[in-house]
């Protein structure tokens, strides 16, 4: 197996990292590993990167639709769309910002989900050309 390999760890690091592909081959050459058993070692290390960054895509598109739930729960438990002012009485005067505050609440929550499920979708599908280290996830 590629991950009983001798290099496979300090190649998952340097892959985990974003080194030029040329170097960890050189890497590897210098330590005596070439051709089919140098691509195998590099195409798993490469798999388990993007693994990682599907995982954390997934992990940002459900909280983005946890956000548009908890939105649409607001909106519609507390019937935002016939709730008034008026409908609190003449009692304490801060009551009458109650439904702004609901309505205020809904749409950042919304606004967040929206946000995070696009990061996420994002991530999922372009997680092979993502740029940079992810070492310190």
């Amino acid at each position: 197996m590629v991950e009983d390999e001798p290099q496979y760890d300090v190649v998952l690091k340097m892959v985990l990292w974003d080194e030029d592909r040329e170097a960890i081959f050189h890497r590897l050459k210098v330590n005596g590993v070439e051709g089919e058993r140098a691509e195998a070692i590099y195409g798993k290390a490469r798999s388990e990167r993007i693994k990682i960054l599907r995982g954390d895509g997934l992990k940002s598109l459900l909280l983005g639709i946890g956000g548009i739930a908890l939105a649409g729960v607001i909106y519609f438990a507390f019937k935002l769309d016939e709730l008034s002012a008026a409908e609190f009485g003449d009692g304490v005067n801060g009551t009458a910002v109650l439904p702004w505050l609901l309505g205020f609440l809904a749409a950042v929550a919304g606004a967040f989900g929206v946000w995070k499920a696009t990061q996420g979708i994002t991530d999922i599908l372009f997680a092979s050309m993502k740029k940079g280290s992810i070492a310190d996830r």
